[in-house]
């Protein structure tokens, strides 16, 4: 066999054996690495959502801006629309009912919670503005986030 041969096929073999050793399987991979991310953040047209996952990889909590560009108003931005996009995102088919409303306040500082069958919705206020959406997943725990 001549040389101009045994190249090609030997930088073949090497590449296949590279590829076969680099798979592994998950159990060894998260041995080595650890569990998936338990927060993840994506772009929204009212800025960044983040998602954070139970162990099991299923939603526990996602936090949303306090406003979101309102339709119906071109230029401007509303709790009403973020409440829109919330509702669109967790519709009540999956809140289940409603089973309570508390409004809990200390100064400028509130808080105003609406508990439902499978969610809780929070919204923090400073004054009479609303800081953030969140909303937790009942029978989800959130992973404890990695400390940096």
């Amino acid at each position: 066999m001549n040389t101009a041969r045994v190249l090609p096929v030997f930088a073949a073999l090497t590449v296949f054996v590279s590829c076969a050793l680099a798979q592994v399987d998950e159990a060894t991979f998260r041995a080595k690495f650890g569990q998936p991310l338990a927060r993840q953040t994506f772009k929204i047209p009212a800025g960044e959502m983040v998602v954070d996952y139970a162990a099991n990889g299923h939603v526990c909590r996602i936090q949303l801006p306090p406003v979101a560009p309102d339709n119906r108003q071109p230029g401007m931005k509303s709790a009403a629309a973020m409440d829109e996009f919330a509702l669109k995102l967790v519709p009540l088919s999956l809140r289940g009912k409603e089973l309570q409303r508390l409004s809990m306040a200390n100064g400028r500082i509130s808080m105003v919670t609406t508990e439902y069958e499978n969610v809780t919705l929070f919204e923090p206020r400073a004054g009479d503005r609303r800081t953030s959406v969140s909303i937790q997943f009942k029978r989800e725990n959130c992973q404890p986030l990695p400390v940096n």
